[in-house]
């Protein structure tokens, strides 16, 4: 689900970070660490690439911010490197020799000058990392962005510590990229919950083997033993 109220939930925060660093827009993702280390949906940075452009929950500080990253996000396909940069480096000035000359107009026709995305780590979900997308009006202020690395850091993992507190339980990365199924983590809330695999099968309509299948899948994303520690790790990462 996209949100794009401003004031309220997590555009109004984002807004809060606009306001701090003196940015036009900031664009959010709850997105997973190293995407390419998460499994064989997510191979190459061409299936990263493929999945962010499916991706729905994503969110911005407002309406207008929102809909220009959907409508930018299919010049990704040709922006290999630059997608590359921005999953393995905490700071990724977007140059725009390396953007599709349509999408620099687009910018610019919306009064951005230049983007820069800064990835930061998720104190509840260590695996799990924000990726804040900074939408500057001037050249200008985004070399002074640059240049203030630090303090422009802080305050983003200030912000993405708030909405993995009040929103992380809403926002599932691993099902947002299509990693895991959602069947799969409602079935997992179920035997979290107490319930036998014969008790989540009838309830979903599933074959034990269709119960047990989706169990494995995740046990192999999330490197799990059994279910104890299947559970645990479901749990550090917001699942449950």
């Amino acid at each position: 689900m996209t949100q794009a109220h401003s004031g309220t939930g997590i555009a109004g925060l984002l807004q809060q970070g606009c306001d701090e660093l003196g940015v036009k827009a900031i664009c959010y993702c709850y997105d997973l660490d190293e995407p390419m280390r998460w499994g064989r949906r997510l191979k190459s940075t061409e299936h990263v690439i493929r999945n962010l452009a499916k991706r729905r929950q994503l969110f911005a500080s407002s309406g207008q911010a929102l809909s220009l990253w959907r409508r930018k996000m299919p010049f990704y396909r040709n922006m290999e490197t630059v997608i590359e940069q921005l999953l393995s480096q905490q700071v990724c000035v977007w140059p725009q020799q390396s953007m599709p000359a349509p999408m620099v107009r687009h910018l610019q026709a919306q009064g951005i000058e230049g983007v820069m995305t800064v990835s930061v780590c998720c104190p509840v979900s260590p695996r799990l990392r924000g990726r804040f997308m900074l939408l500057v009006q001037c050249s200008e202020q985004l070399t002074e962005l640059a240049d203030q690395q630090g303090r422009v850091a802080a305050c983003l993992a200030q912000l993405q510590t708030q909405i993995a507190l009040e929103f992380g339980r809403d926002i599932h990365p691993l099902v947002d990229c299509n990693v895991i199924s959602p069947l799969a983590v409602y079935i997992l809330s179920g035997i979290a919950q107490g319930q036998d695999r014969e008790q989540v099968s009838s309830q979903l309509n599933l074959t034990l083997r269709g119960v047990d299948y989706h169990i494995s899948v995740l046990k192999q994303v999330l490197g799990a033993r059994n279910i104890a520690q299947l559970v645990h790790e479901a749990g550090k990462l917001q699942l449950l």
